[in-house]
């Protein structure tokens, strides 16, 4: 049996749920090492199980929209609810009971319940249309919150002081609280409830971590055999909760994007003890360790393999089914010294090429950030020779209209756009109709890499990675000066884009024939054989 230990935290509170309602998009792209692996296991047929660790009560819906089978989760949360074994039902807003004389408004976010004009209610949904929580508020203040399973129950409730969170009671399928975390700056601890002691060692905890910890342990020691192998995303918050059973079985940690601090060699050197090897997503954080600790620390790494996480479910671009030939410029990566020849050089190349257009984006969610890009290309843009010729897409007369792209017939066609990118689907989205992906970050952007491939659209950089292959499925530009010949390369011949189209085709299929994990299984069985002998 394979174990898999995502890392899908929340920042500011460590052990919560990462959940949000429809109209909120996370800060973190989801897609990671574990999706990957999970899905590549699960495509595999190879017994797993999957250990979530932090208060997740829409883990269902998340695994439903990575297209992973929910079959196999242990989540901790629901283990100590007592909450393993409940059956979904579907909550309506009918069968919600509210005062008499309450008046219900709808909006296209939310639900507003009001008493005798004053707020009493407020429903969130979820990203499939269940509720979500309601917070219920006194006297204009927030009284407390229900928190929903996505099974059709409440799973918490969070009780406020003076508008603050104060404590949050975690129930069971009766709706009994089983026990208590206070949520205040000076005190985090949880207390156990007098019905539920008996499951638990403590009855107070000095914080959720150490509860978690506890049932951790107490979990894998009834369920690993010998034979059992445990994959952790190697994250600071979770690692040292498998020191010591690294004595026993075998522990794995994969590491991914920036997830973990690789500068912190002593951490990383704690971490990888007794590990008998370990997974990148890309040879750069080699390199990058070896730049850490020198040739002589190096050398005592464990072996290590390269895995990068591919999104196996292919979602091929359509870009061939336009005029237009759109190039995705992803600008968080764009060296500073390089801007102004980079758009140069693409603006001169428009004006040659009437149908290339420019969709420029970022995955910051700073505030204000598409603006201050939108500021640089209007300066770029400002010059006669432009300003005549290459506009901006006007934001507003876009969301009224529609697409100003399909505008064929007006002679100033919009062929420059912006666009901000919060989520695994808005990168999916933002690049459905892209011809070739522009990225001369050192690396590239790993999570736009992933999707370019899983488009099957061509890619250019400036930098050697794991997943752009110089004539196979991209271009790596020697200098920046081969900038418009590379582009060309895809954007004026449909066969040079067909071919990275098979080629990305290709790499995902070594991943879905099970190549991957049988790889994986080999070298863990080659490990236990040297430990016999």
């Amino acid at each position: 049996m394979f174990y898999f230990v995502p890392s899908w935290y929340k920042q500011d509170r460590k052990w919560y749920s990462t959940a949000l309602p429809f109209y909120l998009q996370p800060k973190n792209m989801m897609f990671d090492d574990a999706v990957n692996l999970l899905r590549m296991f699960q495509q595999s047929g190879e017994a797993n199980s999957v250990l979530i660790l932090n208060y997740s009560p829409h883990i269902r819906t998340f695994f439903y929209q990575q297209r992973l089978s929910s079959d196999e989760i242990w989540n901790l949360f629901d283990s100590i609810q007592g909450l393993t074994d409940v059956p979904a039902r579907k909550i309506r807003l009918d069968d919600l009971k509210w005062p008499q004389g309450a008046e219900i408004f709808y909006t296209p976010f939310i639900v507003d319940v009001y008493v005798d004009h004053l707020p009493h209610a407020q429903i969130n949904f979820s990203q499939i249309g269940n509720i979500f929580d309601i917070t219920y508020f006194e006297n204009n203040q927030i009284d407390y919150q229900l928190v929903f399973d996505d099974r059709g129950f409440v799973s918490s409730i969070i009780y406020f002081e003076h508008n603050q969170p104060y404590y949050q009671d975690y129930l069971n399928a009766q709706g009994i609280w089983q026990f208590r975390e206070f949520l205040t700056a000076d005190n985090q601890q949880v207390i156990i409830s007098p019905e539920a002691q008996g499951t638990f060692a403590k009855d107070v905890y000095q914080n959720i971590e150490e509860l978690v910890k506890e049932k951790l342990e107490q979990h894998l020691a009834s369920v690993l055999t010998k034979d059992d192998s445990i994959i952790v995303s190697a994250d600071v918050q979770h690692n040292h909760f498998f020191q010591q059973i690294k004595k026993d079985h075998l522990v794995v940690l994969s590491f991914f994007g920036n997830r973990y601090p690789i500068t912190n060699t002593e951490q990383l050197f704690s971490d990888l003890k007794d590990t008998p090897f370990f997974v990148v997503d890309s040879l750069d954080k080699i390199v990058k360790i070896a730049e850490q600790v020198g040739e002589v620390e190096e050398e005592q790494l464990p072996a290590y393999y390269e895995i990068p996480p591919y999104d196996t479910q292919l979602n091929l671009g359509h870009s061939q089914r336009k005029k237009e030939l759109i190039i995705y410029v992803n600008f968080d990566t764009l060296p500073e010294h390089h801007l102004q020849y980079v758009f140069t050089s693409l603006f001169d190349m428009m004006l040659q090429h009437e149908w290339i257009d420019l969709l420029v984006g970022t995955q910051s969610q700073d505030f204000g950030r598409e603006a201050s890009i939108r500021q640089f290309l209007e300066e770029s843009l400002s010059s006669t020779k432009y300003a005549e010729k290459l506009l901006l897409v006007d934001k507003d007369k876009a969301a009224k209209s529609g697409d100003p792209r399909l505008e064929d017939d007006d002679s100033l066609r919009e062929r420059i756009d912006t666009v901000v990118i919060h989520s695994d689907t808005d990168l999916a989205k933002a690049l459905k109709y892209v011809r070739v992906i522009l990225d001369l970050g050192s690396p590239a952007d790993i999570r736009t890499q992933i999707a370019g491939i899983s488009g099957g659209i061509p890619q250019v950089n400036l930098y050697n990675s794991s997943y752009v292959k110089h004539g196979e499925n991209g271009w790596i530009m020697n200098d920046i000066s081969n900038l418009r010949e590379a582009l060309l390369y895809y954007l004026t011949d449909l066969e040079h884009w067909n071919q990275s189209l098979v080629h990305s085709v290709k790499r995902i299929e070594l991943y879905t024939r099970g190549e991957i994990v049988e790889m994986w299984k080999n070298t863990i069985k080659e490990l236990k054989l040297n430990e016999q002998n």
